[in-house]
C-alpha cells in the first residue's frame, strides 16, 4: 500500500511491461505546500528557533536526479525515478509498501532502526528531511528506501534536526508498539549520528502528533510514556 500525500494522488500502473508508483499532482498541490511551509516556519518561531523552509522552486528540484544521486552518494537510496513534469512523478514499484503500514502490520522493528540510520545519515552530511514521516520510507526486503525527497533542505540547525526526528515520531504515535519503534528509531539513529535526541524533537513530537494520528487514544498514551533516555540534558 502507498500512502496518498496532500500534494499528490498516489497509484501503481504499468508502463512499457514494468510496475511504477504514479505521483500526479493535485489542484490544490501548492496550497498544501504553502501550509506546510507556513507550518513549519509558525513551530519554529513560537518555539523561539525561526527557521527558514524549502523554497517552491527546491521542492520541485529535490525529486530531481542530481538529489537522488547526493543522497545515493550519503548512503540513502531512493526509488530509481524514471520521469518527473511539472503534472507528475513516476518512479520505480517497491513492492513493500510504506513503512507506517508495515509496522502497524507487524513487520518487525529493525525497520525504524534503518529509518533512524538514514535520518542520522542525512544529518551528519548537513541536510534535514523536514517532513520525515515513516510514510516516507518504503520497505524493500529489510531495509528501507526514502521517497517524497521535496522538502529536503541543506542545513544543520536544531530545529530541522529536530523536526526531522520529531515528525517520524509523531507519525507512529498512535501504534501500540510505539515504544519498541521509538527505540529501534533512537539506536538507528544514534548509531550514524553519535547524538541522542534532543528535547525540542520531543516537543516537536508532541504538537504534530495531533495532526498525524488516527487514534487519539494511543497517541496521548504513547505521549507519556517516559523517554528520558533518549534525550541528550
Amino acid at each position: 500500500m502507498y500512502f496518498v500525500n496532500w500534494q499528490r494522488k498516489v497509484s501503481v500502473e504499468e508502463l512499457n511491461g514494468q510496475k511504477v508508483v504514479v505521483k500526479r499532482n493535485k489542484p490544490t498541490k501548492e496550497f498544501h505546500e504553502f501550509l506546510l511551509i507556513y507550518v513549519y516556519s509558525l513551530i519554529s518561531m513560537i518555539l523561539i528557533h525561526p527557521s527558514a523552509p524549502p523554497t517552491f522552486s527546491e521542492i520541485m528540484r529535490n525529486e530531481g536526479r542530481d538529489m537522488r544521486k547526493q543522497l545515493e552518494k550519503i548512503g540513502i537510496s531512493t526509488p530509481k525515478l524514471i520521469s518527473i513534469s511539472d503534472i507528475d512523478l513516476i518512479e520505480e514499484y517497491i513492492e513493500g509498501g510504506n513503512l507506517y503500514v508495515a509496522l502497524a502490520s507487524g513487520q518487525p522493528a529493525a525497520l525504524a532502526f534503518g529509518a533512524g540510520c538514514l535520518t542520522g545519515r542525512l544529518h551528519k552530511a548537513g541536510y534535514a528531511f523536514v517532513d520525515n514521516k515513516a510514510q516516507n520510507y518504503l520497505v524493500r526486503g529489510d531495509s528501507v528506501v526514502r521517497t517524497d525527497l521535496g522538502f529536503i533542505q541543506k542545513s544543520s540547525s536544531h530545529y530541522a534536526r529536530s523536526m526531522d526526528i520529531g515528525s517520524f515520531l509523531a507519525s507512529v504515535m498512535d501504534l501500540g508498539r510505539y515504544r519498541e519503534i521509538e527505540k529501534a528509531f533512537f539506536d538507528g539513529y544514534v548509531s550514524e549520528s553519535g547524538c541522542k535526541f534532543s528535547y525540542l524533537s520531543i516537543i516537536l513530537r508532541n504538537i504534530i502528533s495531533l495532526g498525524f494520528s488516527s487514534d487519539s487514544k494511543m497517541m496521548f498514551k504513547n505521549m507519556v510514556l517516559d523517554a528520558t533516555m533518549l534525550i541528550d540534558a
